[in-house]
C-alpha cells in the first residue's frame, strides 16, 4: 500500500501539470478572432496592361496594372466595378489613360473592387 500511494500522487501531480500546460499555451484559430483587422483599403494609379495566356486551350487575359517605374501589379477584376468613361478596351495597354483601381491586396494580386478614370 505505501508504495501504491506515492505514485497516486506523482500521477495527478503529472496529470494536473499537464492540464494547466495545455490551458495556458492555447493559440487561437485564424479567422475565429474578433479582433483581427480587416484588409486595407488601397488606390493604386497606372494603367491596364493585358496578357494572354494559353493560346492553345481557349486562352484567358491576365490583367496587370503598370504603375510606370517598371513594377507591374497582377489584378483580379472578378467582381469589379468598371467605372470608366469609355470603353474598358480603349484604357488597355493605353499609358495616355491612366486609371485607379482601389482594392486590397491579397499576397502578391491586388482584388480590385473599383475601376474609375
Amino acid at each position: 500500500m505505501r508504495s501504491v500511494f506515492p505514485a497516486v500522487v506523482v500521477m495527478a501531480a503529472l496529470a494536473a501539470v499537464a492540464a494547466w500546460v495545455a490551458a495556458t499555451s492555447r493559440v487561437p484559430s485564424e479567422g475565429v478572432n474578433a479582433a483581427s483587422p480587416a484588409p486595407q483599403v488601397t488606390t493604386l494609379r497606372g494603367f491596364i496592361v493585358a496578357v494572354v495566356v494559353d493560346y492553345a486551350n481557349g486562352s484567358r487575359t491576365e490583367f496587370f496594372l503598370d504603375l510606370g517605374n517598371g513594377t507591374q501589379v497582377p489584378l483580379d477584376l472578378s467582381g469589379a466595378a468598371i467605372r470608366l468613361k469609355d470603353h474598358f478596351a480603349v484604357y488597355v495597354g493605353n499609358p495616355q489613360r491612366p486609371v485607379y483601381v482601389t482594392g486590397t491586396w491579397q499576397g502578391r494580386m491586388f482584388k480590385a473592387s473599383e475601376v474609375y478614370d
